[in-house]
């Protein structure tokens, strides 16, 4: 889309992997881009296409202030990813103290004529075997989840006073640029994955150009008001999303599969390790729940409401992040 001359759009979290391919999409398509940024040297990238760097975090409210100070739309992407050793007060002051100060200044100041709040699918937890609506309740399952629901709320209650907000809910994103499923991807191509038990799993992904894509859309359309759940298409089996990835990476998956008590003894060692080493483990209870338990969502609203649907197919996709990771060296080189 194009952007009126002079609209600014902020961006918060715009240096992490949503927020990196969404600024770089508004400044192709000719906005004026601001990040509130942490870090700077991690927005020095954004910087030299043309974006405009607020150095400080969503909590600190002299940097929000400065952030928000006349701009069009704002889209909220600042958050704390799932990872061991964070504390949970660390995801409750960036998720829902670092939404609510957002909001505020929003709402004191000149109002944007949009703000895009990025929220989780995962607010709705485990959905099972039928695919999850909008207004499904929430079902978090981790600390992540509940402060993201949390702030869900935040933003649902600005829609009382009229405020022109937007929840946008991502299903799993991948792509070139993510490290969360560097992992997944490794040890698939390393040929150690198998399925846990006999039960389908269902997971439900868009590739990061699609994901982006649908951000523009809820910033440029009338959804203001309403939540939205953005991923594929269709929902995929937790398998065939690994056998993808092993044809991206020529090979395949070994057979068999991992009878689910084995694996929950497995996950239990995994859970005692340091949180450092955690990572590395073969398994956590967090890791097994994402192995074993489906989550699938409706995604009709976003055709209606924003004339979205993700275009790009699952070996498409996964051949794209696989050059990348290889491309940076996450991921050996292919061989002959």
């Amino acid at each position: 889309m194009s952007w009126p001359a002079g609209a600014t759009v902020l961006v918060t979290g715009g240096t992490g992997f949503l927020g990196a391919s969404l600024v770089r999409r508004l400044l192709a398509d000719g906005a004026q881009v601001r990040v509130l940024a942490r870090t700077p040297a991690k927005a020095r990238p954004l910087a030299e296409r043309g974006a405009q760097v607020v150095t400080g975090d969503i909590t600190d409210q002299v940097a929000v202030r400065a952030a928000v100070a006349g701009v069009s739309a704002v889209y909220h992407l600042a958050g704390q990813l799932h990872v061991p050793g964070v504390p949970a007060a660390e995801y409750r002051r960036t998720h829902v103290e670092g939404t609510k100060l957002l909001l505020g200044c929003c709402s004191n100041g000149a109002r944007p004529a949009v703000f895009v709040h990025c929220s989780t699918t995962g607010v709705l937890g485990v959905t099972g075997d039928q695919p999850a609506n909008e207004d499904a309740p929430f079902r978090p399952t981790n600390i992540y989840e509940a402060t993201k629901a949390e702030a869900e709320l935040a933003v649902r209650q600005s829609w009382q006073t009229g405020f022109p907000a937007v929840i946008a809910r991502p299903g799993l994103v991948y792509g070139p640029g993510d490290i969360h499923l560097l992992p997944f991807f490794r040890v698939i191509l390393r040929r150690r994955f198998w399925p846990i038990g006999r039960q389908p799993v269902w997971l439900h992904p868009i590739y990061i150009d699609d994901m982006t894509e649908a951000l523009v859309r809820c910033g440029a359309t009338s959804a203001v008001g309403e939540c939205v759940h953005l991923a594929g298409q269709e929902p995929v089996q937790l398998a065939d999303l690994a056998a993808a990835i092993a044809r991206a990476g020529g090979t395949r998956l070994p057979p068999g599969h991992i009878p689910v008590p084995a694996a929950r003894a497995v996950a239990a060692v995994g859970d005692r390790l340091p949180a450092s080493l955690r990572q590395t483990a073969p398994l956590t209870t967090s890791r097994l729940d994402f192995l074993t338990h489906s989550r699938m969502y409706d995604v009709s609203k976003a055709r209606r409401l924003l004339g979205f649907a993700a275009a790009t197919d699952l070996p498409t996709g996964t051949a794209h992040a696989m050059r990348w990771y290889r491309q940076h060296g996450y991921l050996a080189a292919a061989t002959s």
